[in-house]
């Protein structure tokens, strides 16, 4: 019973770190201004009661005697539903035109049940609390009319990490690292940008449990329009691709998680400032994480820091 429970919160925490968009017009790239600031909440929200199947079998509703493969999108065992809710705390800043250092803080509030845990006086696994800290440094290597940049992050094992039969974590418990190259371009006069990341996210060992999580390649692609001076329109192809974890010494191929997710978006903005940005991610392909899509609302700011007066801003 303990993976029937840990298991969707856990990957719903990892799809929530490795995908917090929508990211501002521009962002991916492009650095900021020197004694610039960039800073931004955005809340996600997910609620689902289907997944993509990690390890193949049958005794999922409404058909149990239906085979399914592993990646196949199914209901979630025992009439299981999981519910997200994060809040997540972006700060950047402009050290010079060329380089940026960040940071990051989510908050969860999580929700996981099924039959067995309903049955008698039984009752939902929670959890709510800050996650784990992730820090940023990029570099722009290229400021031409194709823009490129190199993004190196780590996450520090800072949230709550339980490890406690059917208690689902806020924090992984272990350290991440990330070397990211993105590549854009600006086709001005023509309103319109491409933008790409491929990176690579190194994940040591959680001491405390003896588990090794699969290492991650991490993807995404898009392209944007400005259909108005203040209206700009969107589309992301972006997932995680993951290798099997090692549980005491022993390699799991069934712990292995991906994820793909096709996200349209519409930013508004810059007004003295600000832009609302607002995104659907709907998974398209997946395993060991939620299916199904993914309301995301951020609001963000970019101004200088050191200014006496308005500089308006936008990213």
């Amino acid at each position: 019973m303990k993976n029937v429970l840990l298991k969707p919160a856990a990957v719903g925490l990892l799809a929530a770190i490795a995908c917090p968009i929508p990211t501002d017009v521009f962002a991916g790239a492009w650095t900021l201004p020197r004694n610039h600031v960039w800073c931004k909440a955005a809340f996600l929200s997910q609620t689902t009661d289907e997944e993509y199947v990690g390890a193949a079998g049958s005794g999922r509703g409404p058909d149990p005697g239906r085979i399914y493969n592993v990646g196949n999108r199914a209901r979630y065992r025992f009439n299981g539903r999981y519910r997200s809710r994060a809040l997540f705390f972006d700060l950047f800043y402009g050290a010079t035109d060329r380089i940026d250092v960040g940071l990051q803080l989510p908050f969860f509030k999580q929700e996981y049940q099924d039959t067995p845990l309903l049955t008698g006086f039984g009752e939902p696994r929670k959890a709510t609390g800050f996650g784990d800290v992730r820090g940023f440094l990029k570099v722009n290597l290229l400021n031409r009319r194709t823009v490129g940049t190199v993004k190196l992050g780590f996450k520090a094992p800072s949230g709550e990490f339980v490890n406690e039969d059917g208690l689902i974590p806020v924090g992984e418990g272990q350290w991440d690292f990330d070397a990211i190259v993105q590549l854009g371009r600006s086709f001005w006069p023509m309103p319109v940008y491409v933008n790409a990341d491929v990176g690579y996210r190194l994940r040591l060992r959680n001491a405390e449990t003896d588990r090794d999580p699969g290492n991650e390649w991490t993807f995404l692609a898009e392209a944007g329009v400005q259909v108005r001076r203040s209206t700009l329109v969107g589309v992301k192809i972006h997932g995680v691709r993951g290798r099997a974890a090692t549980v005491f010494g022993v390699r799991i191929q069934s712990d292995i998680k991906r994820i793909t997710y096709i996200s349209p978006g519409i930013s508004l903005g810059p007004f003295r400032g600000m832009t609302l940005e607002t995104a659907m991610n709907i998974s398209v392909h997946g395993r060991n994480y939620p299916a199904g899509w993914m309301a995301v609302v951020g609001i963000s700011y970019q101004g200088n820091a050191f200014a006496r007066d308005y500089e308006p801003g936008g990213r």
